[in-house]
């Protein structure tokens, strides 16, 4: 049928979308959108499953989804564009196009049970493709087979990415991630923009991105092995910042994996709100010749015995050792005097208390 018939038929209760094997609606406004793109532009959509009742009435079993869409859009709910569905009768080919654009529709009947069965296979049979699947399908050329060709023969790389399925290439789209990283300033791409890198490079070859990336690959291999548990990311975001310090960093490599390993199982790595500095500051204390405390985070008790030895305000306010401004026990935080990332102890006598605003302005210092 039309998507006219459709819609006309949806109106008019002769199709039913909202039935109780359904769920709500998923589908935001931009993939909304999209399907009436998908529409105009000639793109098809997946077949709509429908359930032929003993009253003449059609039950949808898959396709809600693009029908909100539809009847969303033809009910000027929806913009496409910017338009809505009446601006479009003018000047424009979009409500024809539309109207007549043909769906696949398969119509089942029989038992209940049938019913149930066949709505179960269409959403438990299908598997959706991983990001990399997506990229390999969509500009699969020189540059995605030379990716292949790397991770087929390269156990570094393979070694190095342990974490995710490799059969999905999730790992390929990590490193990906990561080839971005280094060729754009540092940064990993924003929605859409690794997709765009692959398409503009997808018929060169990739021995450039080798040459680019194999040294990282390396430093990550024979800093951090099989043991270390940090995670890949942190580790890849660590090896491009790092890399001319290789040799020492290669020199102490048994005590970066022991003492990193057990800080991470630590409460205070846990409690921790900034997780990867700190991983960093351990290393460069390890490296540096100056062992970092592995008590990260002063506890509750610590900040109890601080304020016994504080006399309040007649408003029973304490005063910040930054600011000496005033507050209550419950707005200061306990910090080191002599910073965690250059040495300093996490005991009392390198404790104070200050306020949250001056703590997140102290920094390192």
């Amino acid at each position: 049928m039309t998507v006219k018939d459709l819609y006309e038929k949806v109106v008019n209760g002769v199709i039913i979308s909202d039935i109780e094997l359904q769920r709500a609606i998923v589908y935001d406004a931009d993939k909304q959108a999209k399907v009436i793109d998908s529409i105009y532009h000639e793109i098809p959509l997946p077949a709509f499953y429908l359930w032929q009742r003993e009253d003449g009435k059609l039950e949808v079993l898959d396709g809600k989804q693009r029908i909100e869409s539809i009847k969303k859009f033809m009910q000027g709910n929806l913009l496409y564009n910017g338009k809505s569905w009446k601006e479009y009768a003018y000047n424009s080919d979009l409500q024809q196009v539309v109207n007549n654009t043909e769906l696949t529709t398969i119509i089942c009947s029989g038992t209940e049970e049938k019913k149930r069965e066949i709505f179960k296979r269409i959403n438990t049979l299908g598997v959706a493709l991983s990001k990399f699947e997506v990229l390999n399908g969509l500009y699969h050329g020189n540059y995605i087979e030379g990716l292949n060709d790397y991770f087929a023969h390269d156990a570094n790389v393979r070694k190095v990415l342990p974490g995710a399925t490799l059969d999905r290439g999730d790992n390929k789209y990590h490193l990906l991630e990561y080839i971005y990283y280094v060729r754009n300033g540092n940064v990993f791409p924003k929605r859409g923009e690794l997709d765009d890198y692959v398409q503009q490079h997808k018929d060169e070859s990739f021995n450039e991105e080798l040459k680019k990336i194999k040294p990282y690959i390396s430093f990550i291999r024979d800093i951090f092995g099989d043991a270390s548990k940090i995670g890949s990311t942190l580790k890849f975001k660590l090896a491009v910042k790092y890399i001319k310090n290789r040799s020492i960093w290669l020199q102490n490599k048994d005590d970066i994996c022991k003492d990193c390993n057990a800080f991470i199982k630590s409460d205070g790595y846990k409690l921790s709100s900034s997780k990867e500095e700190d991983i960093e500051a351990m290393i460069l204390g390890i490296v540096g010749n100056l062992r970092v405390d592995p008590k990260r985070l002063f506890t509750a008790d610590d900040k109890k015995e601080l304020l016994s030895q504080l006399s309040p305000n007649e408003q029973g306010l304490y005063e910040c050792k930054k600011c000496h401004q005033h507050f209550t026990s419950d707005e200061l935080t306990v910090d080191h005097i002599n910073p965690w990332s250059k040495g300093g102890r996490t005991v009392l006598s390198n404790a104070q208390l200050i306020c949250r605003a001056c703590n997140s302005s102290k920094g390192n210092q």
